[in-house]
């Protein structure tokens, strides 16, 4: 809801100023001609155009690969539960058990410390504790070696895995970038407040409309650049299939 708020402020905000232009009779007196300021104003539509689909591009590639890796991390951690079962020592059920433990700790505590832009220790250790289990492993038969070298390399690649996902709660787009777009957006939509126009209120649906169209299409870019946070977050649905093996107790 707080996302459609700050839509109603933009809007507020270009009512205002609209209003002002339009009883400031010094301001109306710059008011530019249809013919040559419609010629420029859609010069300046097209070259933004083109900068906010390259960046939607960018960071809508950027959310698809974090989802892919938490799908990778997710799918790892599952081979690695059912790889568990070849041992028959108690490292078995404990391999299994760091695993839910972590996955618990995933979904309770690193979703939400990553949804405002942090870390959770809780999780961290019992990260380093799953691979502390892995570590004690001791495998005797040659089929347990096999299935030992199967583990460590699906828990290397897991762990990748989750390195990559933590580090996509920083921001892909550099500042520099968000001020050229935001520059941008006051740009438009102030000259189309100072397009000449006989029917004010018809000329302030139409700048409304311009301002809706491009606050939406920044709203989207920062949602996609912030995968863990708001209306479009990644949810750590991709855990859930641990969770139903180990209540199943399936091999």
């Amino acid at each position: 809801m707080h996302i459609y708020l700050y839509v109603l402020l933009v809007l507020l905000v270009v009512v205002v100023i609209f209003s002002i232009f339009k009883r400031n009779t010094k301001l109306k007196k710059i008011a530019l001609d249809l013919q040559l300021g419609g010629i420029i104003y859609g010069g300046l539509i097209a070259v933004y155009s083109l900068l906010l689909a390259f960046v939607v591009v960018i960071v809508w590639q950027q959310y698809q690969t974090t989802g892919d890796r938490i799908e990778s991390e997710a799918s790892k951690l599952l081979n690695i539960y059912r790889s568990s079962y070849a041992f028959k020592d108690s490292s078995s059920a404990r391999i299994r058990r760091s695993i839910v433990n972590y996955v618990e700790s995933v979904k309770k505590d690193e979703w939400h410390a990553l949804e405002h832009d942090s870390l959770s220790t809780k999780t961290q250790k019992v990260y380093d504790q799953l691979w502390h289990v892995i570590y004690e492993i001791k495998p005797v038969t040659e089929e347990e070696k096999i299935w030992y070298a199967s583990i460590v390399q699906n828990i290397n690649q897991f762990g990748e895995a989750r390195h990559l996902r933590l580090s996509d709660r920083d921001a892909s787009i550099p500042r520099i970038m968000w001020h050229m777009l935001i520059a941008g957006a006051a740009l438009i939509i102030l000259f189309s407040i100072l397009l000449y126009s006989d029917n004010n209120l018809n000329h302030l649906l139409k700048v409304l409309m311009i301002s809706t169209m491009i606050v939406f299409s920044l709203l989207l870019v920062y949602l996609l650049d912030h995968p863990f946070q708001g209306t479009l977050k990644l949810e750590p649905i991709a855990f859930e299939k641990i969770n139903i093996l180990d209540k199943m107790d399936i091999k």
